[in-house]
């Protein structure tokens, strides 16, 4: 198995959802866990407290991600939704959720379980707005090329759960841990903040509209709100949160740090290559590129340099990849030729986009062997279907898909021969 996927691999065992969960106070609880890792997490926090001490638990989880047989204890049930995109499910899992949370009085404990899907898995359009609009104004963001922060800040002003709404619904004390799976690990922007404060507002998800996707069907609900006809989202400071206890219990910097050990472990050496990128996918794969060169010509040790981020990307086709092939395979054309050079780019979780695989490993043979092979790699790229390419020449990675903490990038240096 190549160097960098046995990393990668280990790295993704090590932030296993379950095994995050770390001690939690004793006591009966009201569970809601939302996100691609719910059940892991979930399973985590039963081995910690016991099932006894659930009173009852809703979780919502991608079809991706829910176990063929649940074994959930008796005051637990499960949601279906979906994911990337939202669908009717996705709607119905908001409303549950709402109704879930509303119920619970001061003398009842709410512990939350949130990572990263959330967004599109709890969906609830704000009141005036159908599921099309909400959808058909996000994917356009999305597609334009809009970071994580800026989408998220589309999502909260379009929604009645997101963007602290589900915290003003409750009036139990709150404990939320998270599992971050975005740069900076801002609550805010974890699954869109449904307990968390919302430094953003209205008038600026409405310009990110204007400039990325002018013509989408939610903007008149944008204008609405930047005019003050609907209310804002409750912001840092406001004392109608003050129920809630917020604690990240694992970011990105947990996977990169779990990498370096497992570099230094193999008797290599650990150096930086990038640190919580959100830079675009083209220029991320020119800068690592560039550097690849630098470090091949540069001799010294056998090394692996350790990267992490979420770069965003401007779609430009229907085909089968994400951003993880979609830079692997930029790299690799970047590399070709070129002897002990190799590159990863996968999640922590088991989707890429719709490449069916966490990401890609490629080395200076890779690029040559698709054109070879016939696959047309630079046509791959212009479709957006880098996965198909990988996928046929065995590079596409798959992990357990247990967690969710932004992407991994690892550089290989090593001796040629």
């Amino acid at each position: 198995m190549n160097l960098l996927t046995e990393i990668f691999l280990e790295v993704a065992r090590k932030v296993d959802g379950a095994a995050l969960i770390g001690p939690v106070a004793p006591g009966p609880m009201h569970v809601l866990a939302v996100g691609k890792v719910s059940f892991p997490m979930f399973e985590g926090l039963i081995a910690r407290v016991g099932a006894d001490a659930v009173t009852e638990a809703l979780l919502i989880a991608p079809r991706s991600r829910f176990p063929e047989e649940p074994r959930l204890p008796k005051s637990a049930r499960a949601l279906v939704s979906d994911h990337p995109e939202p669908s009717e499910r996705s709607v119905a899992a908001g409303v549950a959720a709402r109704a879930f949370v509303e119920r619970l009085g001061p003398g009842q404990r709410l512990l939350v379980l949130l990572s990263g899907g959330g967004s599109s898995l709890m969906t609830a359009p704000a009141d005036g707005l159908t599921l099309a609009d909400k959808r058909v104004t996000v994917k356009a963001v999305a597609r334009a090329g809009a970071t994580i922060a800026e989408l998220n800040a589309v999502r909260k002003h379009l929604s009645a759960v997101k963007g602290g709404r589900l915290a003003l619904a409750t009036r139990a004390p709150t404990q939320v841990l998270a599992l971050s799976d975005v740069v900076g690990n801002e609550p805010g922007t974890i699954a869109s903040g449904p307990f968390s404060p919302d430094p953003t507002t209205f008038a600026e998800a409405l310009a990110l509209v204007d400039r990325l996707a002018p013509d989408a069907p939610a903007r008149a609900h944008l204008q609405r709100g930047a005019a003050g006809a609907i209310p804002e989202t409750p912001k840092p400071g406001d004392a109608r949160l003050a129920h809630v206890e917020y604690e990240i219990i694992a970011g990105p910097e947990r996977v990169t740090e779990e990498a370096r050990h497992r570099v230094l472990a193999a008797g290599l050496t650990a150096g930086v290559l990038s640190m919580n990128t959100e830079e675009d996918v083209p220029s991320l794969a020119a800068a690592y590129v560039e550097r690849a060169l630098h470090e091949a010509d540069g001799g010294g040790p056998d090394r692996v340099l350790v990267g992490n981020g979420e770069p965003s990307i401007v779609v430009t086709g229907d085909g089968r990849g994400g951003r993880a092939t979609h830079l692997a395979l930029l790299v690799a054309r970047g590399i070709a030729g070129r002897t002990g050079l190799s590159f990863l780019a996968a999640g922590t979780d088991d989707r890429d986009g719709n490449s069916g695989a966490s990401g890609a490993v490629v080395d200076g043979t890779t690029w040559q062997r698709a054109v070879d092979a016939g696959l047309d790699p630079a046509g791959a790229l212009e479709r957006c279907d880098s996965a198909r390419p990988l996928d046929a020449l065995g590079c596409l990675v798959r992990g357990p898909g247990t967690s969710n903490l932004l992407d991994l990038h690892l550089l290989a240096v090593t001796r040629a021969g």
